[in-house]
């Protein structure tokens, strides 16, 4: 079966934005299909990459080290982004690595194959706005690191963590990491946010009961 009826879900990923369906389904036929176990290194920091990457299924975990080897998580992507178009258009070694949150599905995309597409101004066009896309987000995230307090970042966390039946498979831990905090301090948060009625946990897992009751926590209501 074609990629693009086996995953038809993907034309609406934001590199396609206004693209033609024919278009579409050639670029999405012309990937490779691979399915990566929990804790499979996509792209490397620091490594070149043979093309990009198209998140079919599941999540991917964008994470930075620094030259002491303090690991700094950036972001969590799934289902229809994409990663390494900006490495493999411009031939520089990774930013970061792309390392998947349990099974995962993506699709690689060969160098040649986003070159040729990027004959297409929409292609130009929508990489570019997903490259604008992400600078906001780290910029807006950044702001909410340094002025927002933990109970604010914390639904942040959880909101960004949530699969699309609304449960954190990250442990608290993981999100103490995030947060450059204690345990101790997550462990709190997270109880008045149980109390509350916004999430409920479950032998160590976490889910969301009430995603809007977050987001007005996040904006400060």
């Amino acid at each position: 079966m074609n990629l693009s009826r086996q995953f038809p879900q993907l034309a609406k990923a934001d590199l396609f934005e206004d693209m033609s369906a024919s278009d579409i389904s050639n670029f999405i036929d012309a990937c490779e299909l691979r399915t990566v176990p929990s804790g499979t290194v996509v792209l490397e920091q620091g490594k070149l990459v043979s093309g990009m990457v198209i998140i079919a299924h599941g999540c991917l975990e964008v994470s930075l080290m620094n030259h002491e080897g303090h690991v700094a998580i950036i972001h969590h992507a799934r289902e229809g982004e994409t990663l390494g178009e900006i490495e493999a258009i411009s031939n520089e070694p990774c930013l970061a690595s792309c390392t998947s949150v349990g099974p995962s599905t993506v699709l690689h995309c060969p160098v040649s194959v986003l070159t040729m597409s990027l004959r297409n101004p929409l292609v130009q066009r929508n990489v570019m706005r997903i490259t604008q896309g992400r600078l906001l987000r780290d910029n807006q995230r950044k702001y909410m690191d340094q002025n927002y307090p933990l109970d604010r970042r914390v639904c942040a966390y959880l909101l960004r963590l949530a699969d699309r039946n609304n449960r954190v498979a990250q442990s608290q831990g993981y999100i103490a990491n995030l947060a450059s905090c204690s345990r101790q301090s997550i462990n709190r948060a997270l109880a008045t946010l149980r109390e509350e009625g916004l999430i409920m946990i479950e032998k160590g897992k976490i889910r969301l009961l009430d995603r809007a009751g977050l987001e007005r926590r996040l904006a400060g209501e």
